[in-house]
């Protein structure tokens, strides 16, 4: 199994019609993604890439099926678009987008939250099931279907740690960008429950950062009595100090926001904490083989 979208998912590509929608349309058809329609807003376009385009989110719903989609607009009209996608009845909506406004991430959030969706996003690179279903622009060649589920709030750093434990033979069910933006649709805390209820993952990755305090959430989780082995990599430990970093999260607001804080609580909770890219590999290997130890 996996987390959010599967081989069943019926995609919808919002924007397909812009130069983005349509790179990331044809990418996600040559994975094998069911991209199932497409919708342009004001513009008369019957077909892209032999996906069959509809003039609303709504129509496209009612004669596809659609329930997963990726929106590809400006951070301007994003919100009208997620707002739109959600009240069609799609589950699963990705904003891949930077500079949305706070205020507008706030009110995306909150309507995935009223219509029983989920929203990820904004600023990340999308979701990705092995083998199974691609719900963004992330290199299809660094990922193989497998037991550990991965969260990150980089996208850049997902793609690196992915095909590192690709190439050590260690799958993926699940890897999820939750973004690098302070408002996130999906946290990582709620991203780590619905791996907790995959049969299909074994053990989580999850690949932090410095600033906010999601790294605490997986902390409190990996604390639990019942929770799957955990292994993470922190990122930021040389960040020079009043130095503005990518992300708009990687801001140090007080002691428990830096490096040596997180993994200080991360440790102590029973995680297995890399040093480094190289080192993620061995413990995640570790979190892994602590789980087989438990079904034994």
């Amino acid at each position: 199994m996996s987390i959010l979208v599967n081989g069943n998912t019926r995609v919808l590509v919002q924007g397909i019609a812009g130069n983005v929608g349509r790179f990331s349309t044809r990418d996600m058809l040559a994975y094998g993604t069911r991209l199932v329609a497409g919708v342009a807003h004001g513009r008369s376009v019957p077909s892209i890439e032999v996906v069959t385009v509809f003039p609303s989110v709504g129509d496209a719903v009612k004669e596809t099926g659609a329930n997963a989609s990726i929106v590809y607009v400006p951070a301007s009209s994003a919100l009208d678009h997620v707002v739109e996608a959600f009240e069609a009845g799609i589950s699963t909506v990705v904003y891949p987008g930077d500079g949305l406004p706070v205020l507008d991430a706030i009110e995306m959030r909150a309507v995935a939250r009223a219509n029983g969706g989920t929203l990820v996003g904004p600023n990340t690179p999308g979701l990705i099931a092995p083998g199974q279903c691609k719900l963004g622009f992330m290199p299809s060649f660094c990922y193989v279907k497998g037991h550990l589920g991965m969260i990150s709030r980089s996208g850049s750093l997902s793609y690196e740690a992915s095909y590192r434990l690709t190439a050590a033979g260690l799958g993926q069910s699940t890897v999820v960008g939750i973004g690098g933006d302070p408002i996130k649709g999906l946290t990582a805390r709620e991203a780590i429950a619905q791996f907790h209820k995959d049969p299909e993952t074994h053990a989580i990755v999850f690949l932090g950062e410095i600033g906010g305090d999601e790294e605490y959430g997986v902390a409190e989780y990996a604390s639990q009595p019942d929770a799957k082995p955990v292994a993470t990599l922190i990122v930021g430990r040389e960040a020079p100090p009043g130095k503005k970093m990518g992300h708009a999260a990687a801001l140090i607001g007080s002691h428990a926001e830096g490096h040596a804080a997180k993994v200080k609580a991360l440790k102590k909770a029973g995680v297995f904490v890399a040093k480094s890219l190289t080192d993620l590999v061995n413990q995640a290997q570790s979190a892994l083989n602590a789980s087989h130890s438990r079904e034994e």
